[in-house]
């Protein structure tokens, strides 16, 4: 997966990773939420915001990750576009299982079909 051109590695087959990007999305999605940006200067809400957003890919990804996506900067445009880069690859990763299910349920049907006695008679 891409993220803000920066390439990541992620199995979401996996469901140990997937359990980690599910509970940490949801996490980074409270603590945003949390953020009152009316009380504050907009640097600190930029340095609160994006501190979210970096801890939520060092949980997700591991150790090393925000590094490397966000070259150092602490920019609220990019964070919140590699939020959106995420959250995007997990929606495209749904259809995808979904459709995977879809036809593994036709071809179990179809045998369930063909091998039942129903059939024979």
């Amino acid at each position: 997966m891409k993220v803000l051109e920066t390439e990541i590695v992620f199995d979401f087959y996996d469901a140990e990773q997937m359990e980690r990007l599910e509970e940490n999305i949801d996490k980074i999605s409270r603590e945003v939420n949390k953020i009152k940006p009316e009380k504050m200067k907009q640097s600190q809400f930029i340095n609160k915001f994006c501190s979210i957003i970096e801890q939520g890919f060092e949980n997700i990804f591991g150790e090393g990750t925000s590094k490397k996506v966000f070259k150092g900067k602490r920019n609220f445009k990019l964070c919140v576009q590699a939020f959106r880069d995420l959250v995007k690859a997990r929606e495209e990763q749904e259809k995808e299982v979904d459709n995977e299910v879809k036809a593994l349920q036709k071809e179990i049907q179809t045998i369930s079909y063909n091998y039942s006695t129903e059939r024979i008679k």
